[in-house]
């Protein structure tokens, strides 16, 4: 069966108005445990390789990734007792998140990242 003309005219128009399958970017926070050394990452293809290279910028043996995020960002928000973290589209929406989870007085954003995309 053969398909009217006007198909194969329409379907270059409609293929090409289809969006594009956007692409993730992950990030990740990494926090010395028992130091105050910290390390983070963004815009990296999948979550492992945000992962490793957060634990590689905090360089410490004692680092342990606290948090991972994509398409967005990612915030940590500490006091000397209460550690929160916290993700948004925005870093302000990150940083929120991250105040509301460490819940005390004391407590101020120490450390945030965002993905560009």
């Amino acid at each position: 069966m053969l398909r009217p003309h006007w198909f194969w005219l329409l379907l270059p128009t409609v293929l090409w108005s289809l969006p594009a399958q956007a692409q993730e970017s992950f990030g990740a926070i990494a926090l010395g445990k028992n130091s105050s050394r910290f390390g983070y990452s963004y815009d990296w293809k999948n979550s492992s390789q945000a992962t490793q290279r957060a634990l590689r910028e905090c360089g410490s043996p004692d680092c342990q990734v606290v948090l991972t995020f994509n398409n967005g960002c990612g915030a940590v928000a500490e006091s000397a007792n209460r550690t929160g973290v916290g993700t948004g589209k925005t870093r302000n929406l990150a940083e929120q998140a991250a105040l509301k989870l460490c819940n005390e007085p004391g407590c101020k954003v120490t450390v945030w990242a965002c993905n560009s995309r």
